[in-house]
């Protein structure tokens, strides 16, 4: 497939994070979007709100028929959600289309980064690390490493406003990561981790809000860092509402959202905080690098919508890896690639101003 010919698929294009990345992405290829997922009706609502000729299409992921007609006729699928991922991105590489994917779960990583040298034969590139967090996080993260190279620790940290209408996808991803037993730290290895030598909470100050305490979460950035820069790396989460902050990793502690699977009550749990909309929607993503001695190299970057620009940074990459876009790295080469290896921080966050994100 090149540049010009080829759908542009959104998986989950319907969803808080597809519809930001297919509405972007119908901007730069009109005619080439294509919606798709479970909800034909969400699906067509979402196309004829995009508009600029973007159509839809029925698709079950995990229906090996359904993978293989999505990929038939696709330049490039975004995996905007989180089901049958790495079958999906195994139909697409085998074909040479090209895939992007916003997963933020570590368990993911190996299976899809094991694809890199089907990807290089087929000429497919597959763009992991891709969102806020990960995805702005790395691109903080290599910007401290370059200014302090020799540093060992690598610290995360992202603040959710819980006032932002996030996608339903997103929250249930929060509980189940929530109610997990335990957040092991990156060093032990991607999708693993043990109690010893567990990252604890800790108190950072963000800009704009002020000193915070800050908990464990696990995003597969801090896998990523670990793994190709060798430092000891850390991602914490916090709410900006200081109550709802404590709620929820108390009630991770308490083991009160492993009850709550065991109960099935998982889906009323979701809804909950998905309309519990009490605070602002606005996010802060900031990365410190550190040696043991002296001092520590820190970077930020706040906007507004993690959603949405979620939905931004995918449509992004996408462009970028379809076309070659502008910046640099000019020109992404085949295989399994990371943010940073598709676009630089400067270059992204020009392009996100228009959702209000800004380096602090």
């Amino acid at each position: 497939m090149t540049a010009g010919s080829g759908a542009v698929v959104v998986v989950g294009g319907y969803g808080a994070v597809g519809h930001a990345t297919a509405e972007m992405l119908a901007e730069w290829f009109p005619g080439r979007v294509l919606v798709a997922g479970r909800d034909p009706a969400r699906a067509a609502r979402a196309a004829d709100a995009i508009g600029r000729g973007t159509t839809w299409r029925q698709v079950d992921v995990t229906s090996a028929a359904d993978r293989a007609r999505l990929s038939a006729d696709a330049a490039l699928v975004v995996m905007a959600v989180e089901r049958a991922n790495v079958a999906v991105a195994q139909e697409a590489v085998r074909r040479g289309v090209h895939y992007v994917d916003v997963t933020a779960s570590p368990q993911l990583l190996r299976p899809l980064t094991d694809l890199d040298q089907l990807a290089v034969r087929t000429g497919s590139t597959v763009a992991l690390s891709v969102g806020v967090a990960p995805g702005l996080t790395n691109l903080l993260a290599d910007e401290c490493l370059r200014e302090l190279p020799a540093a060992d620790t690598v610290e995360l940290t992202l603040m959710l406003g819980t006032g932002d209408p996030h996608g339903r996808d997103s929250v249930r991803w929060i509980v189940e990561q929530a109610a997990t037993a335990s957040v092991g730290t990156a060093g032990a290895g991607v999708g693993g981790g043990t109690d010893v030598g567990r990252p604890r909470r800790t108190r950072v100050d963000l800009p704009g809000v002020g000193r915070r305490a800050v908990f464990p979460f696990p995003f597969s950035d801090q896998h990523v860092l670990t793994a190709r820069h060798g430092v000891r790396a850390t991602t914490r989460m916090c709410l900006d509402s200081r109550v709802l902050t404590w709620t929820l990793f108390a009630g991770r502690s308490s083991g009160l959202f492993r009850l709550a699977r065991r109960l099935r009550l998982d889906d009323v749990l979701v809804s909950a905080l998905v309309w519990a909309r009490v605070g602002a929607d606005r996010f802060v993503v900031r990365a410190s690098a550190s040696r043991s001695s002296g001092p520590a190299v820190t970077r930020a970057v706040a906007g507004r919508g993690t959603s949405q620009v979620t939905g931004a940074v995918a449509a992004v990459v996408a462009r970028q890896v379809l076309t070659g876009g502008t910046g640099t790295p000019a020109r992404v080469s085949a295989g399994v690639r990371h943010i940073d290896q598709v676009t630089g921080l400067a270059d992204l966050v020009a392009e996100l101003s228009r959702h209000g994100v800004m380096l602090e």
